[in-house]
């Protein structure tokens, strides 16, 4: 199998150090370490995680069996090897989901390697804070597929930053030393309740056959494959959980303001426009959200141009981790798609969201 982190530098991923991608969020570090993650016996324990290859999908369809010769853009993204190192700080928890938990976390340093001198003219953006999505240990594919969309979602092409958060990478480590036989556990601490139970590190007898399911993991005929080899190739292909060394994922995110509220869709009709705008800029890149709703738009902090709208949009969309994605050169699929979001979330009255947008609030 495949390295899941980057250890090597390949000719891809040299021609990639070559590429002028020092502004690119996504290519800016190949590894962190975040303190108060980890500890063992009661003393923090610095942890250091390196970046992960992402996981491609199939392509989604709805026209069956009729083939697509677009491979470009399908591929995980070269990982970024000798990038700097980000030194973060975990601070509190701000929710939890179907496969993970959200925490803040406030940069301590950026440096020009793990131990190394520290780097003051960093030239991403990077604020003070930011948003770490932890993955439970039994859901690593469904994070490494959620990278995928963020690579799929490029800041070049303005949406990371306009759209989409910025995203800073897809990062794993292995957490052998916390189970025995060794003497000392390492404890996690997203990965412990407020009781002080662990999550599980394997899947139930019930979830063993299918485990950390995504929606292309069964071909039937709204997915494709084309010949493309990139996603059977992948190590998270048949990655599953090893409850004797499970793997820490994370996310690294910027950080955003409050989600969307019923409130706002009643007093702010600007912010309707907003989010219908949004759903466009993803039909644009193919991207069908297949889990859109209000929790999962939410309150922008910057403001960055949208290239397709031409204002600053005030929210951002996030959690891919159930995305699909189309190809935009198969016109048949593109056009379809294309009208289906636009007729749901943008032609229909806005008075008439679609339930599933307030499912979670019971509307």
């Amino acid at each position: 199998m495949a390295s899941l982190t980057a250890t090597a530098t390949s000719p891809a991923q040299e021609r990639n150090d070559e590429a002028p991608d020092s502004k690119i969020a996504l290519l800016a570090f190949s590894s962190l370490t975040i303190h108060g993650l980890a500890s063992r016996e009661g003393k923090h324990v610095p942890f250091v995680l390196h970046r992960s290859i992402s996981f491609p999908s199939r392509r989604f369809t709805a026209v069956g069996p009729v083939p697509c010769d677009e491979m470009e853009g399908w591929d995980a993204m070269p990982l970024p090897v000798g990038k700097p190192h980000l030194e973060l700080e975990l601070g509190r928890c701000l929710g939890n989901g179907r496969i993970g938990f959200v925490y803040v976390a406030r940069v301590i340093a950026v440096l020009d390697k793990p131990g190394g001198a520290p780097i003051t003219d960093l030239p991403v953006e990077l604020s003070t804070e930011l948003v770490l999505k932890f993955v439970r240990p039994t859901n690593c594919r469904s994070l490494a597929r959620e990278s995928w969309f963020y690579e799929r979602l490029s800041e070049a092409e303005g949406f990371q930053g306009a759209v989409v958060p910025l995203c800073y990478g897809f990062f794993t480590a292995s957490t052998t030393s916390m189970h025995p036989p060794l003497p000392a556990p390492l404890k996690i601490k997203p990965w412990i309740n407020k009781r002080g139970k662990h999550v599980p590190v394997d899947f139930s007898e019930a979830q063993r056959e299918y485990g950390d399911e995504l929606p292309d993991d069964i071909p039937y005929n709204e997915y494709r494959d084309d010949g493309r080899t990139c996603r059977t190739e992948s190590p998270w292909c048949e990655w599953r959980p090893d409850p004797k060394n499970p793997v820490l994922g994370v996310l690294v995110l910027e950080k955003l303001g409050k989600a969307y509220s019923h409130e706002v869709f009643e007093t702010d009709r600007k912010s309707r426009e907003d989010v219908v705008d949004l759903i466009d800029d993803l039909s644009a890149a193919a991207v069908k959200h297949h889990d859109f709703k209000f929790n999962n738009v939410v309150r922008a902090r910057t403001k960055v141009v949208c290239p397709r709208h031409g204002y600053a949009h005030r929210w951002r969309v996030i959690d891919f981790d159930q995305s699909e994605r189309w190809a935009k050169t198969l016109a048949i699929d593109d056009d379809y798609f294309s009208k289906i979001l636009r007729y749901q979330f943008i032609e229909s009255n806005y008075n008439d969201f679609p339930v599933t947008f307030w499912m979670s609030l019971g509307y």
